[in-house]
């Protein structure tokens, strides 16, 4: 029996031939070059030439790294995270931490007896720390890249080389030669960056022995010396560690090769049909007026009240430096892409906008606006929220709503009577009664779509007027309630910042799971809560917004994450995926609290830090899967 595992790195590729005695027949490493499907059919045939082999005398092959999925000959494609893991623990069975330091990337992966992953680290897009970090800087001390390590512990004296990006560094490697320090010292300075970068990621996953490193940049003695310098602790790294990868995707091979194991079909069982999206539905464009929000504790019934339709603002899709004009670099990528809408004109219709002061980042949206508006006629209107949840927070956010109403009134001319929000709260009530027993359905499985349509859905329908949003879902639950999702695959739940884009719900998907829930923003939270009819309108809308399943701006994270839990307990539901908007400080502080809390519980939880768009959607596919099989793992394990 004959497995392969071909890892496709950004700078070489690496194969591996193993026998059913897990004996390593053949090791290959070549660059990988312009082109990853050339270099992995070079590897392959390279493999084959050398044992006299065919493509049929090989049971099973598994492909992996960055350009895993260029591997047309494959049987499956792994993440080299989990590849990696499996490497490590077949040269070290007591491998309990993983250093993964590859060309374009750097892992940390904390790993159990069996080889099998239990969480794991990876850096950003950045490529500062990795090979191809030391690559250009070799080429700027002019030396070989071979030489960088042990020139580096030549090193004397203390050169602090403190910037994180490579463009970066590189000037001030080129400074630090201009002012005639040695290359030795360049070099040393250079790897304890490094060093400490990595030093940190251990630390956030949590180091425990003993540590094993990987990835071809565990030849440089002088990072691995400056490594354990920082770690304290001895670091083992196998004669070739460059071939790690791709030996554990041999061994997952013939893991799959033994058992026999093929890939189960998934079905979804009733009458289902390849059709249309349910997400891709139309309504009449309505003659009401249009006021603008950015926030889901904006009160779209007293808007609705005062005869406009609320609408939530979504950003550009396209990646554009507008909004660089009026705000600061490091602000949530959603105020920026508003504010492009802004600039470019495409709110022109809209006769005001509604602000909530949730945040930071959506204080300085509405001093933006205010700014770009400047000598305009507009109504900009920003609303205070209370960060706590008593009763006195109610009475304290009801009057900012009168006093918003009475504002409404003044500046259009209009009155808003208590039967006029009465009524609105009804027509909002029902849609979101209708959507509760939607979500209802499809959380026990009587509608076989998936989470990223379902979502796709609701996200559309907070901008849909509310009547008709209600008539499509009961022609949905009468056309698809049938249809019941039979799939055994994992179930996950998805919550944090507010997701623009869906579509990293889709790349979840993709890679093998079930979105069954989500607690997002700009989809189910916006339809979570009644409100009572009562003689005093806006003090009940007042309630139903500072009472509802709070937000990461609210007080007592604790609270929050034990209702996540419930959730995910009520709807068996396997693990959660956190997502987060880059600078979004209200949810990025609340992560180390939610992940210690999950860790004690044994919950499987990732964490996914994203901009606005999908530009590093490789990364994130790449976190999605590993997650998946460490989940997966975790599952058979148990």
């Amino acid at each position: 029996m004959y497995t392969i595992g071909i890892d496709i790195g950004s700078m070489s590729t690496n194969g591996i031939l193993l026998n059913e005695k897990k004996e390593i027949l053949s090791s290959i490493i070549i660059p990988t070059g312009a082109s990853s499907k050339k270099a992995a059919d070079k590897t392959f045939h390279q493999i084959l030439t050398e044992h006299k082999l065919t493509e049929k005398d090989i049971d099973y092959i598994v492909a992996t790294g960055y350009g895993r999925i260029k591997v047309p000959f494959a049987n499956e494609v792994v993440t080299e995270i989990t590849c990696h893991a499996k490497g490590a623990n077949y040269f070290f069975p007591k491998a309990k931490t993983i250093i993964d330091i590859g060309g374009q990337d750097s892992k940390v992966i904390k790993v159990d007896a069996n080889g099998n992953v239990l969480d794991f680290v990876m850096n950003d897009k950045c490529a500062a720390g990795t090979g191809r970090f030391l690559e250009v800087m070799a080429r700027t001390l002019e030396i070989d890249l071979e030489e960088m390590g042990p020139v580096s512990l030549n090193g004397k004296n203390n050169v602090s080389v403190s910037s994180l990006c490579t463009v970066f560094a590189e000037s001030e490697v080129v400074s630090l030669i201009g002012a005639d320090h040695k290359t030795a010292d360049i070099c040393k300075g250079l790897h304890l960056s490094i060093a400490k970068r990595i030093t940190a990621q251990v630390k956030r996953i949590g180091l425990e022995e003993e540590i094993v490193m990987t990835g071809g940049v565990a030849k440089n003695i002088g990072v691995v010396t400056e490594l354990e310098k920082n770690l304290g602790c001895k670091i083992w790294i196998s004669e070739e560690p460059q071939i790690n990868g791709a030996l554990g995707a041999a061994l997952i091979a013939l893991e799959k090769a033994q058992a026999k194991n093929q890939p189960s079909a998934v079905s979804v069982s009733g009458n289902s049909s390849t059709g249309a999206s349910i997400a891709e539905f139309s309504v009449e464009e309505n003659t009401l007026p249009k006021i603008g929000y950015f926030c889901s504790y904006t009160p779209v019934e007293l808007i609705r009240a005062a005869g406009f339709h609320p609408v939530r603002i979504n950003g550009s899709e396209k990646e554009s430096c507008s909004a660089n004009e009026v705000l600061c670099g490091n602000i949530c990528p959603y105020i920026k892409a508003v504010v492009d809408q802004k600039i470019t004109g495409n709110l022109e219709d809209f006769k005001g906008m509604v602000f909530v002061n949730s945040c930071d980042g959506m204080r300085r949206l509405y001093d933006a606006w205010i700014r770009l508006d400047e000598g305009k006629k507009t109504f900009n209107y920003i609303l205070d929220i209370p960060k706590n949840t008593d009763d006195a927070a109610v009475y304290y956010y009801a009057n900012l709503l009168k006093k918003f109403k009475e504002k409404l009134e003044s500046y259009f001319t209009l009155k808003i009577h208590h039967d006029d929000i009465n009524h609105s709260i009804s027509t909002y009530n029902a849609v979101r009664e209708k959507v509760q027993l939607f979500l209802q359905k499809y959380w026990s499985g009587y509608i076989g779509q998936s989470g990223y349509e379902i979502f796709s859905l609701l996200k559309k329908g907070v901008n849909v007027l509310p009547e008709k949003f209600q008539e499509y879902l009961s022609h949905v639950m009468k056309q698809k309630e049938d249809i019941r999702d039979t799939r055994d695959i994992p179930r996950l739940f998805i919550w944090g910042s507010i997701m623009e884009n869906e579509r990293i719900m889709k790349v979840v998907e993709d890679a093998g799971a079930k979105v069954v829930a989500e607690d997002l923003c700009n989809g189910s939270r916006s339809f979570d809560a009644q409100i009572n009819i009562s003689n005093d309108p806006i003090l009940s809308i007042a309630r139903r917004y500072i009472k509802r399943a709070p937000c990461s701006r609210m007080v007592n994270i604790i609270e929050r994450v034990n209702n996540v839990l419930s959730i995910m307990q009520e709807k068996s539901i396997h693990g959660a995926i956190y997502h987060t908007l880059k600078f979004c400080d209200h949810n990025l502080l609340d992560y180390p609290v939610i992940k210690k809390t999950f860790h004690e519980k044994k919950i499987p939880l990732l964490h996914l830090n994203c901009d606005y768009t999908m530009s590093s959607e490789g990364q994130i596919k790449t976190r999605v899967e590993a997650f998946l099989e460490q989940l997966t793992g975790t599952s058979n394990k148990k």
